[in-house]
C-alpha cells in the first residue's frame, strides 16, 4: 500500500473545503466545532458519566454517551450538521458515539479502518472526532494515511470472530513499520472528520495527564444493519437481521 496516496502536507489548519478534502484525502480538519460554552458543557457531561466507562489498554471508553448525558445529546445536531456539510448527505444518523479518556502511558491504537467495526451494509459515513483537551502528538493525537480510503475495505486489524468472518478474506493492512502517517493535532473544541475507510492510528499518551475526546459515528440514513459484517454490542443484546433499518430512536440530523 502506498502511504500518502494524495498530497496532503498538514492537518493543523482547517480545510478550506472540507467536502473536497474528505473526498480526496479521506480526512479533513474542521477547525472549531464547539465554542467555549459548548466545550464546557461537553467536559462537564464527560465528568458526569466517566464512572460508566469501560477501561481497556487504549483508553477508558463510555459507549453511547449521548444516551447517558442529555447535555451531549443536545450538542449532536450541531456536530451532525458539520458531518452533513462534509459528506454532502441530506441527513446523517448517529449510529454510536464514544467518550475517550486516554490515560497516560497506555497502549497504542494500531492502524485500522472504522468501517471494520460497523455492523452496516455500506461504509457511507464518517467519524467526527472532537478534541475536549488540546490534543498533541505527545498525548496521542490521530495520525492518518491520506488517500487510503480509496483502497476499499481491508482486513480488520483486530476483533475478528473466526475463520468464517467475512473480514478475514479481505486484503491485509500493510503499512511499513517506519511510516508514521500525518499527525492531526487538534485544539480543544476543534474537530477532525474522516471517512470510515481511511487508515488511521493513535499512539499512546506520553504525558502525565489524561486526554479527552468525543468520537461520533455519523452514517447515511439509507444504511442498514449487517450483523454479519461485524459484531456490535447492540446486536449482541438484541439480535438484528441483515437489512434491518436503523433504529427509530437514533438521533437523526438533517443538513442545514
Amino acid at each position: 500500500m502506498t502511504a500518502m496516496a494524495t498530497p496532503l502536507s498538514s492537518l493543523t489548519r482547517p480545510a478550506a473545503d472540507p467536502g473536497a478534502a474528505l473526498r480526496v484525502h479521506g480526512v479533513a480538519s474542521l477547525g472549531p466545532a464547539l465554542d467555549a460554552a459548548a466545550l464546557a458543557t461537553a467536559r462537564a457531561a464527560f465528568a458526569e458519566v466517566l464512572d460508566q466507562a469501560v477501561t481497556g489498554g487504549y483508553a477508558q471508553i463510555v459507549h453511547d454517551a449521548w444516551r447517558k448525558a442529555p447535555a451531549l445529546a443536545a450538542l449532536v445536531p450541531r456536530l451532525g450538521r458539520l458531518a452533513c456539510a462534509a459528506t454532502g448527505l441530506p441527513e446523517v444518523v448517529l449510529f454510536h458515539d464514544h467518550l475517550l479518556n486516554k490515560l497516560p502511558d497506555g497502549e497504542d491504537m494500531a492502524w485500522h479502518q472504522d468501517y471494520s467495526y460497523l455492523p452496516l451494509d455500506r461504509p457511507d459515513g464518517v467519524t467526527l472526532w472532537v478534541a475536549l483537551d488540546d490534543v498533541t502528538e505527545a498525548n496521542g493525537c490521530l495520525f492518518y494515511l491520506p488517500g487510503t480510503h480509496t483502497a476499499g475495505e481491508l482486513r480488520a486489524a483486530w476483533g475478528m470472530y473466526g475463520d468464517d468472518d467475512p473480514r478475514a478474506a479481505l486484503p491485509p493492512i500493510a503499512v511499513p513499520p517506519d511510516e508514521p502517517g500525518l499527525a492531526a493535532p487538534t485544539p480543544a473544541g476543534g474537530a477532525v472528520v474522516h471517512d470510515t475507510l481511511v487508515l488511521h492510528r493513535s499512539p499512546k499518551n506520553r504525558t502525565a495527564a489524561p486526554r479527552r475526546a468525543w468520537a461520533l459515528s455519523f452514517v447515511a440514513a439509507a444504511a442498514r444493519w449487517s450483523p454479519r459484517h461485524a459484531p456490535h454490542p447492540r446486536s449482541a443484546v438484541e439480535p438484528r437481521a441483515e437489512g434491518q433499518p436503523l433504529e427509530d430512536d437514533l438521533l437523526r440530523v438533517p443538513a442545514g
